[in-house]
């Protein structure tokens, strides 16, 4: 288990947030006489446990965990009941992964991604460039598949328990300069990137010029021009404040990711099997009745904005794919040092399709 600088901080942190909803009620799964305390699960009066529940990032997540919390209290009669806290309330992804570290939460849903920089990096390789090219493809290999099952063995590893697998969709690369279907149209760009290795060298390979700011900050840099564009999934549109901005997205499908429930190794470890198997039930219950929300949104989304004139929505051509692929190939071998033979072997060879398929 990785160390915890933070540990009184967290505390207090859990401590606050979790006094203040349990005065304010603000609990759709809690019941009367139920307590909760900063050490996660407690006890109640009347012989129920009430766990400690939320999501690392407000906005459309926020009825799922709602939604996983009554599936819990459901499936067990009762005898478990949630504390709901409110999404983002606690600190950072991070911060909240090493609370479920310590105890002081008992259960997070979250993307892959913003767990692994509690993980010094060692997710990443689920979503590396070219992986998967479509919804199939993603939910054989990684919602169910290799994929899925390495992210449950590293996160295993550091006290997080991966309960689920849901959809965090593709990264597509959209701009407000003009419709990008060949190589040489994206030679230039400058494109706001997150802050992960694999993402940024794909579009260095690609001839952009990545630019790592804060996703708060993308609205404004688009407005000043400090970036040409992103990449991100088309759902985040919404929480970016960039729908009426962007003008041309390419689907470019070269990276997905997804997320997950994530129960701490202090809780779980106290659930007996039976207990085990229903929180894994509800929770992915949860997960794909989100996975389904998601895509249905992006659809949605993507057909409005093609409707009411606002983007082009292309497709890269036959030669950019090509030249993609090599790309791939490119970070793949660049990978190796940092994830090991074993995954970057499973990956080269294309071993990680017959994997999931056992």
């Amino acid at each position: 288990m990785k160390s915890i600088p933070k540990f009184a901080a967290m505390a207090l942190s859990a401590t606050m947030a979790l006094s203040m909803l349990s005065a304010c009620g603000n609990s759709a799964g809690s019941s009367a006489g139920s307590t909760s305390t900063a050490s996660g699960a407690s006890g109640s009066s009347e012989g129920s446990v009430t766990f400690s529940v939320t999501a690392d990032v407000t906005g459309d997540r926020a009825p799922y965990v709602e939604r996983f919390a009554q599936l819990v209290e459901e499936k067990t009669n009762g005898r478990y009941t949630a504390n709901i806290i409110a999404a983002g309330s606690l600190g950072t992804g991070a911060d909240m992964a090493q609370m479920l570290q310590m105890g002081t939460l008992d259960v997070l849903m979250s993307d892959d991604m913003t767990m692994d920089g509690v993980l010094d990096g060692a997710l990443g390789f689920a979503w590396l460039p070219g992986l998967v090219n479509d919804y199939e493809e993603a939910d054989a290999y990684y919602n169910n598949g290799w994929i899925a099952d390495k992210v449950a063995e590293i996160m295993a590893q550091n006290d997080l328990i991966r309960i689920s697998s849901f959809c965090n969709g593709f990264r597509q690369v959209g701009n407000i300069v003009r419709p990008v279907t060949e190589m040489s149209d994206l030679a230039g760009l400058k494109i706001r990137t997150p802050s992960v290795e694999s993402v940024v060298s794909f579009y260095e390979k690609c001839g952009a010029l990545p630019v790592m700011i804060s996703g708060s900050e993308v609205l404004n840099a688009l407005q000043t021009g400090t970036v040409d564009g992103l990449d991100n999934a088309v759902f985040n549109y919404t929480n970016q404040g960039i729908t009426d901005v962007i003008t041309h997205i390419t689907e470019l499908n070269y990276c997905y990711s997804g997320g997950c429930f994530i129960a701490g190794s202090p809780f779980w470890d106290k659930l007996s099997d039976e207990d085990k198997a229903i929180f894994t039930e509800c929770a992915q219950t949860a997960s794909d009745e989100f996975t389904e929300f998601f895509r249905e949104k992006t659809e949605t989304m993507t057909q409005e904005g093609i409707d009411n004139g606002q983007w082009t929505v292309d497709q890269p051509s036959e030669d950019m794919k090509a030249q993609m692929q090599e790309i791939y190939q490119q970070i793949w071998d660049e990978s190796r040092e940092k994830y090991g033979d074993e995954i970057i072997d499973t990956i080269t060879s294309g071993e990680y399709k017959t994997l999931s398929q056992q």
